[in-house]
């Protein structure tokens, strides 16, 4: 099967990236994002498992696998959303701290109350995460999932290493663009038909409804797991590893280190 050319991502094809991406999506990210995210909370998990066929759950479970945690772990969740990471944490390991950051207060209203059902304390902050509100060197781990698609990474992955202590862990999960362009072609159909159904079936509004072609055109806009190693490389991380899902890398987990 045929596989992308892949260009080296150097600083200048990095920046002309996201310069691209915020071209063509700034105006969604600003305005029709927000309007999904007071729509779906009670729902996200739901219909995230509905659109993916069920494999949803697999990928947030192979994702907290990756995850070293120790007793006394400060972790923050950005874009946490409605908990679920933060959540299957502290079930992980009870000795942690989590703080969680999204800027959807619907979202993180819902996560709340999934905390509360499964007795776990997660400190909730409303804020754009682009400018992460914490000192330097404040975290040992780091997460974000399944919402790196929605931002500019040039920004959010400097304030994530700023705030990463040295020496600790930056975990990333998020559905990536395949490196086979014969995946991708199907993956990105998929994605229209599939988001279109799961608003369907859940009674969406209007902003759910017309996300489709924006899902599909964010991935193909996004960088491949072998593209997003070097992203990570790029800005200052070290020690990244990158273990991909089947077909192509529809999915990719990243593992990195701030230098200590």
């Amino acid at each position: 099967m045929e596989t992308s050319t892949l260009t080296p991502i150097t600083s200048g094809v990095f920046k002309a990236r996201e310069q691209k991406r915020r071209s063509l999506f700034s105006h969604i990210w600003n305005e029709l994002i927000p309007k999904v995210f007071e729509d779906v909370p009670q729902y996200y998990r739901s219909g995230n498992i509905l659109a993916s066929f069920g494999l949803w759950e697999v990928w947030v479970w192979q994702f907290i696998r990756t995850i070293k945690l120790k007793p006394g772990y400060q972790a923050l969740d950005v874009c946490a959303g409605t908990n679920d990471v933060g959540i299957r944490l502290l079930q992980k390991e009870p000795g942690i701290t989590v703080t969680a950051i999204d800027r959807s207060k619907e979202m993180q209203e819902e996560g709340q109350k999934r905390a509360t059902k499964y007795k776990v304390k997660i400190e909730s902050i409303i804020q754009d995460v682009h400018t992460l509100p914490f000192a330097d060197n404040s975290f040992d781990v780091i997460t974000l999932q399944a919402a790196s698609r929605h931002l500019e990474m040039d920004k959010v992955l400097l304030e994530i290493l700023r705030v990463l202590k040295p020496g600790g862990h930056f975990y990333h999960c998020d559905m990536l663009k395949p490196s086979n362009r014969v995946v991708e072609w199907f993956y990105l159909r998929f994605l229209r038909v599939s988001v279109a159904l799961t608003a369907l079936v859940f009674g969406s509004t209007e902003a759910s409804r017309n996300c489709g072609e924006y899902f599909k055109d964010a991935i193909q806009h996004f960088y491949t797991p072998e593209e997003l190693t070097e992203v990570f490389e790029l800005v200052g991380f070290t020690n990244v590893a990158c273990k991909k899902s089947v077909w192509g890398g529809m999915v990719g987990y990243h593992n990195s280190q701030k230098p200590g």
